[in-house]
């Protein structure tokens, strides 16, 4: 037998794990850039993290019971993952799925008393939970940012959750006469879900706040600028024509947010920022520092980027907004030619900044732009 204390001190290294893990996938990436995934993928730590508290509390009141609802709501964690990831890819997330598991496993666990007959459902629940993490290895396969290295941790933890949970089953089956001597499985399982949490939480954050992927607007600001930068550094060695920057932003945000709450204005901030991404041509680069505002790099002569922008005005003003807030919505944009800014982007964001400004004392619902 593993002394107790092996198990106590993973315990506490699970929940130390998933309550730093919790406050950075929900500080750093849910309210950073919300949406659905990221929610999936903060309710998985939130999940995690109360699981762990509620084993460790159980193990120091010798509450058996308890310990083992604990450990059994923390195998659902791995489901709510997959769902995240099958939100990032647009398809029915099934977050039912997870919330089922983890009550299951957690019932299960505190009526089976049998020592065998535990053991095996112990195996059986850990097992179910390494199917998951596959399922999390393949969702992964399709994304397209899957070879980035803040990826790759998640990638491998899943797939060696997959082969331990794969070692436990077979060991139980080989083993029948010793199946409820859980003692070794019980250390395996306290460090495989302590690295696995580990490495989630590095590669979630990378998905939540870093990735472009799995937006249908804007990239995040960082990988905006750097992008935006280096391409405005091309055209400029190159002379390439029509360039510009566009500073759109929705009028009079302040007033929006008030009157819709916080909730209604995130919506309202995602939609203007689809409506954004599908009236400009594709091969634009987006960037959005805060919500309600986007900034646009893109090629085009000036009569073919003037339709995309009236369109694209013409659409926000006609978005029907009465459900989340009672205000007529409109955007102004400033348009400045790259040559203005003798391609540099920072001067080109400030020059449009200023112009969309002046579109919105004058109104808004109209673009501003800057004369060479």
């Amino acid at each position: 037998m593993m002394p107790a204390d092996v198990l106590s001190n993973l315990g506490l290294a699970q929940a130390t794990v998933a309550t730093l893990g919790t406050v950075m996938v929900i500080g750093l990436g849910f309210l950073h850039r919300p949406s659905r995934s990221a929610l999936l993928w903060s309710l998985a730590f939130v999940l995690a993290m109360t699981s762990t508290w509620v084993s460790v509390t159980g193990t120091i009141l010798e509450e058996e019971g308890v310990r083992r609802a604990g450990l059994g709501l923390m195998l659902g964690a791995p489901a709510l993952i997959w769902s995240g990831f099958r939100a990032r890819r647009g398809v029915r997330a099934l977050p039912w799925v997870g919330a089922v598991y983890a009550l299951a496993t957690a019932v299960v666990f505190t009526t089976v008393t049998e020592p065998g007959a535990y053991g095996l459902c112990f195996r059986l629940a850990f097992v179910g939970a390494s199917v998951f993490a596959g399922l999390t290895a393949a969702e992964l396969r399709r994304a397209a940012d899957r070879l980035e290295r803040l990826a790759l941790p998640l990638s491998v933890v899943c797939v060696a959750f997959v082969a331990v949970g794969i070692a436990i089953l077979v060991s139980g089956l080989a083993a029948p006469a010793a199946i409820g001597d859980l003692a070794l499985a019980r250390v395996i399982n306290g460090l495989a879900m302590l690295i696995f949490l580990v490495c989630a939480t590095v590669s979630l954050l990378y998905f939540t706040s870093v990735s472009p992927s799995g937006r249908s607007s804007a990239t995040s600001w960082p990988h905006f600028v750097v992008t935006a930068t280096d391409r405005l550094r091309r055209a400029r060695r190159s002379e390439e024509p029509h360039w510009a920057v566009l500073s759109i932003r929705l009028d009079d945000p302040a007033q929006v947010r008030s009157a819709a709450g916080e909730s209604s204005w995130q919506r309202l901030a995602a939609v203007f920022e689809t409506i954004v991404a599908e009236c400009l041509p594709a091969e634009a680069d987006l960037g959005s520092e805060k919500r309600g505002h986007v900034v646009a790099v893109v090629c085009r002569p000036d009569p073919a980027l003037r339709g995309h922008v009236r369109t694209m005005l013409q659409r926000v003003t006609d978005l029907d907004a009465s459900t989340l807030v009672d205000v007529q919505l409109s955007a102004s944009v400033g348009w400045v030619p790259a040559e203005a800014g003798d391609f540099d982007l920072t001067a080109l964001i400030g020059a449009a900044d200023e112009a969309a400004a002046a579109a919105t004392r004058q109104g808004g619902d109209r673009w501003e732009r800057v004369r060479l």
